[in-house]
């Protein structure tokens, strides 16, 4: 028996949908308190939180269908790669736009995308194995 090829991408999609939705609303309901700790307008923080709770629907839709297509696996992990390029300009081109510790706080963030991004690709690339072996 042949191990699912979309295994990977099932875990990784649902890991990141339910944390990334919950830091958004952590960042929605919590701007008030959170935007002078992470040196960032409120206002700035609810963009972010309603942002991330977006992506997470939109990536709980997709593992709502029956398949997950290597377009979508190669989507997710485009997204998630460029969240991480954002983040590394943004802390190392602008370190004085955010506190020391929101400063923190981002680039742990960043890294944690980092870790979905590289298991995204992994999980594409599987289901590009298996695209080439059955054609």
């Amino acid at each position: 028996m042949h191990a699912d090829p979309s295994r990977l991408l099932r875990l990784t999609f649902t890991v990141n949908a339910v944390s990334t939705a919950a830091t958004g609303l952590a960042f929605l309901a919590g701007g008030r308190w959170l935007g002078p700790l992470l040196g960032l307008a409120p206002v700035v923080l609810a963009v972010l939180g309603a942002a991330f709770v977006a992506f997470g629907l939109h990536l709980s839709a997709v593992l709502r269908q029956p398949e997950i297509s290597r377009g979508q696996a190669l989507y997710f992990a485009l997204l998630d790669s460029t969240y991480v390029a954002g983040s590394v300009v943004l802390l190392l081109g602008w370190p004085q736009l955010l506190s020391s510790i929101g400063r923190l706080v981002f680039a742990l963030l960043a890294d944690v995308v980092a870790v979905f991004a590289i298991a995204e690709f992994v999980g594409y690339r599987r289901l590009s194995g298996l695209v080439s072996r059955t054609a």
